[in-house]
Order: C-alpha cells, then sequence, then structure tokens
C-alpha cells in the first residue's frame, strides 16, 4: 500500500512540474535603459539578483497587476514590472512604439503614473503638475515615459506638454523641515516614488495641507512629506 502511494505521489509530482513548465509564457524583455535589475521581490525595495538587457527572453511564471514573477535563462527567477514584458498582456508593453529620439516634456496636471498604457493597469502613483519626464514612446492613447528617479511608467498624452506649465499655487505660508534626511514623495503615502531628499531645515512651500501628509513645493517642484517632519 506504502508504494502505492508513493507511486501515485511521483506521478502527482512530475504531472505538476509538467504543467507548471506548460504555463510558463516565454516573452521578450523590452527595456530601452540598459541594464535592468530583477528583483527578489515584487518592489524596488528588494534587493536585485542580477540584471537584463533589452531582448532578453524570460519565462513569465505569474503576472501581477503591477510585477511579474520571471525566470531567466540561466534559472533565476525573480520579479520584473509587466511594462518591460513586450509580448504579454496588450496593456504592458506590447504595441508600444519606441522613439529614435526622445524628448523632454512636462506633466500639465496630477496625473496617475502606470504601469501599462490603459486606464484598466494599475497605477504607480501619481506625478505632480509640472513634473519633468522623458517621453520615450507611445502606445495609443499614452505615452511611455521616465521621470527623474529612472521609474518608466505610462502617462495619458493628454496631461503630456513639451512647455513647461506654470506650478504657481499662490501660497505664502511656508514650513521648515525637522528631521535629518525626509524624503518627498510623488504622493501622500508611503508607496510613492521618492522624488527628492531635503535635509534638517529646509523651507518648503505648504499647497495643501491633509491630515497626515502635506503637499508642497520646493523650488518648483511639488511633492508631498509626512507632517511628522514638518514645522
Amino acid at each position: 500500500m506504502k508504494k502505492k502511494f508513493a507511486a501515485i505521489l511521483a506521478a502527482l509530482l512530475v504531472l505538476t512540474l509538467i504543467t507548471g513548465a506548460a504555463l510558463a509564457e516565454t516573452v521578450s524583455l523590452a527595456y530601452s535603459g540598459g541594464a535592468l535589475n530583477l528583483r527578489k521581490g515584487p518592489g524596488t525595495e528588494y534587493r536585485s539578483l542580477g540584471t537584463l538587457h533589452d531582448g532578453d527572453h524570460i519565462d513569465v511564471l505569474r503576472y501581477g497587476d503591477v510585477w511579474s514573477k520571471v525566470e531567466t535563462d540561466d534559472g533565476k527567477i525573480g520579479y520584473i514590472k509587466n511594462l518591460y514584458i513586450e509580448d504579454g498582456d496588450t496593456n504592458y508593453a506590447s504595441g508600444t512604439d519606441y522613439f529614435d529620439s526622445h524628448f523632454t516634456a512636462y506633466t500639465t496636471a496630477s496625473v496617475n503614473f502606470r504601469a501599462g498604457a490603459s486606464t484598466s493597469t494599475a497605477s504607480m502613483g501619481t506625478l505632480s503638475k509640472g513634473t519633468k519626464v522623458t517621453v520615450l514612446g507611445e502606445n495609443g492613447r499614452f505615452y511611455l515615459v521616465k521621470n527623474s528617479a529612472g521609474t518608466q511608467g505610462f502617462v495619458s498624452k493628454s496631461y503630456i506638454s513639451r512647455t513647461k506649465p506654470s506650478t504657481s499655487t499662490g501660497s505664502t505660508k511656508t514650513m521648515t523641515v525637522t528631521a535629518s534626511y525626509v524624503n518627498m514623495r510623488a504622493g501622500g503615502g508611503l508607496s510613492y516614488d521618492v522624488i527628492k531628499v531635503l535635509p534638517r531645515g529646509t523651507v518648503v512651500t505648504v499647497v495643501t495641507r491633509g491630515n497626515y501628509w502635506t503637499r508642497v513645493n520646493y523650488k518648483g517642484t511639488l511633492g508631498w512629506i509626512k507632517n511628522t517632519y514638518l514645522k
């Protein structure tokens, strides 16, 4: 009886391995920024397991909203953002036309920074009005852009202009950074990208005062700082 049970388990294991292999989809990497980090987990806070380059083949083990779990040709398993997957879901990088010449542009309003060229894909945060970006390509009604931190994402063409908009807020109230080094983020939460790191004593202009986060203007750049670190 034990031998029979062991044989059944072995057969199930083989079937699982075969099924898993069949589910993996081989795709190409679409990344124009040089070397792309393969992360241990689904986020930039996870350490790099190595780098990938434009055109490399990978197997997608599991698609996620923003990050997908992949396996490289040399057997490394990690995560990359969906928008770097060339032949995956059409809401990702598939269908993106990369421009031969990149150009500088600005956001004309606070806008979602999306993981794919569709409003149905997850937002990775927001870009404030007047944020400077590099336009890399286009996909339908969206531009593929790169912000100052090097993060790529999609922004609706309706909110992109080659002319820098006025970021004047009319506010004269200022506050001072009270901690040694404080992150100024793209949105009011810890999940948003860091735009700048401000040292103690930095004076910022208040745009919107919230219960936990304050939107500020620092030398023309709009961002959010936690109230705890402002006085």
